[in-house]
């Protein structure tokens, strides 16, 4: 999807030239007030940009040159408010038929599908009044999606849900993506759905563009740096699912470049996906490599040091792991210690991996 646009709103300019993925989730993320609902709605053609072009691959919503503008009901767009938004007086089911086409819908296949996929079948016969917010957030999902949009843009959807009501809903979000391979957008300022949702992150500062790339890239970024918790730092990290333990319940994961991550067993097939948070206090550095007979540590790495950062009572030590980036925090005694220079090979000894695989799991 081709995003290039150019506005002003009042007082408030929004600039956002980037191509977002055909599949997967890209999170649109900033501080309040960076332009994120905005950008979503000019998407949605709720509002309409002073210039530039939004196209996806099936369809051109907005260009300029070519005085293309197509309303809001011709574009193929589904779209997820932070409210449900459903109709008080009618039952789940008429909410739900609310936009769908059945005529589309041959043997109403679709529509069995979305009512399975969100697990609402039980909720049909029931008023929004009697759902929990959770519940009427499927049901607006459902909604959306009957309308067999080409394109999901979803503004905060868990925002106004309490934690466990947050937690019940994300599976159903992830699912989403699997099963009907749709590109989403979607907005939030919760790193926590971001990790476990994302594939990519469009990041906006002031209705700039800061970054935009795959969740992994823009984690590890300095840019985020101010959003990630200052006392408990951690770096984001890909990896794949290589091979089972012949006699113990661990899996190993490979890192890239020869790197394999020892952690507990992971139910998934070879290949896997795996997305890693490794915080900083988890991990101590030693000049020398451990031999694993004389330390309970597993996962003992050759790593070269790329930054060192002074704090006023610790060091961040930035480290080369593979083809990724982690993180040591470690105390200025260690650092006058250690003799620790920047390109200095050094060795990095994890002690706890947090794993997502979309289902989060601790090692």
């Amino acid at each position: 999807m081709i995003i290039n646009i150019n506005t002003t709103f009042k007082n408030f300019h929004l600039a956002v030239n980037t191509v977002v993925a055909d599949t997967g989730i890209c999170a649109i993320f900033g501080r309040s007030g960076s332009g994120k609902s905005t950008l979503v709605n000019l998407i949605a053609g709720l509002k309409t940009p002073d210039n530039g072009l939004i196209q996806t691959a099936q369809q051109c919503f907005y260009d300029k040159d070519k005085q293309i503008n197509v309303p809001v009901h011709k574009r193929e767009i589904g779209y997820v408010f932070q409210q449900a938004r459903l109709f008080p007086h009618l039952k789940v089911s008429a909410n739900l038929q609310y936009g769908y086409q059945s005529k589309l819908d041959s043997n109403a296949e679709f529509w069995q599908q979305i009512i399975h996929l969100l697990d609402i079948d039980q909720l049909l016969d029931r008023y929004p009044s009697s759902l929990s917010g959770g519940e009427m957030q499927r049901v607006a999902i459902g909604r959306a999606l009957l309308r067999k949009p080409k394109l999901l843009l979803m503004d905060e959807p868990l925002s106004s849900l309490d934690e466990p009501r947050k937690r019940e809903l994300l599976p159903y979000l992830e699912k989403l993506n699997k099963v009907l391979k749709l590109p989403i957008l979607y907005v939030t300022h919760s790193l926590d759905e971001v990790l476990y949702l994302a594939d990519e992150i469009l990041l906006l500062e002031a209705g700039n563009m800061v970054m935009h790339a795959d969740v992994e890239t823009v984690w590890n970024h300095p840019n985020m740096r101010p959003w990630q918790a200052h006392e408990n730092p951690c770096a984001l990290l890909h990896a794949c699912v290589l091979k089972q333990h012949q006699k113990y319940p661990l899996t190993a994961l490979d890192l890239g470049a020869e790197q394999i991550l020892w952690v507990k067993r992971i139910t998934a097939e070879k290949g896997a996906a795996m997305r890693l948070r490794i915080f900083a206090k988890d991990v101590s550095l030693t000049l020398h490599k451990t031999p694993k007979s004389v330390t309970s540590i597993r996962n003992i790495f050759a790593t070269t040091i790329l930054n060192i950062d002074i704090k006023e009572d610790s060091a961040s030590i930035k480290l080369a792991l593979g083809d990724n980036t982690i993180w040591a925090d470690i105390t200025l005694w260690a650092l006058d210690e250690l003799n620790l220079q920047e390109q200095q090979v050094i060795y990095a000894q994890i002690k706890s991996v947090s794993i997502n695989n979309r289902d989060w799991a601790t090692s």
